[in-house]
């Protein structure tokens, strides 16, 4: 199976650029903090590794991502959906799928948590809260997938 590529980029003034990719694919996101983004990401994260299907949507102003995670036997599908307009809230299949994976859940939850251990290395605490109007890093969640990808 090839890696799952993932970044999370340090956020500047409320806009962070987030990416995903496998194989060929990729998408690229532009989140605002309207949204709690990188903990909703995480606490999802959480929740698929207990064994629970999850959806959460960042915003891009004006546009949305929807990110939905559906469980397929022992693998987990990733879909994410862009949306024009997160004030008009549309069912998933108005959305343009713009990225889906079918993978084990370790491999994608490794991805994310060394993207967002590096950001935490190169930030800080204060300054990510500074850069995400005041909202805390999502550290309980990341020890949670951590400790999580120690026991799989």
């Amino acid at each position: 199976m090839s890696r799952i590529e993932f970044s999370y980029g340090a956020p500047e003034h409320g806009w962070a650029i987030v990416t995903i990719g496998h194989e060929d694919r990729e998408v690229r996101m532009v989140v605002s903090y309207v949204t709690d983004a990188l903990r909703d990401l995480l606490y999802s994260l959480v929740r698929v590794t207990q064994g629970d299907d999850f959806r959460f949507s960042w915003d891009g102003e004006p546009t949305e991502y929807r990110w939905i995670f559906t469980h397929e036997g022992d693998v987990v599908r990733l879909r994410i959906l862009t949306f024009r307009d997160h004030m008009r809230p549309e069912p998933d299949e108005a959305g343009r799928e713009s990225f889906t994976l079918l993978s084990e859940t370790g491999p994608l939850v490794r991805a994310v948590v060394r993207s967002v251990r590096r950001l935490l290395s190169e930030m800080g605490e204060e300054d990510y809260a500074r850069q995400w109007r005041d909202q805390a890093f999502p550290l309980r969640e990341l020890n949670t997938l951590e400790s999580w990808l120690r026991d799989h």
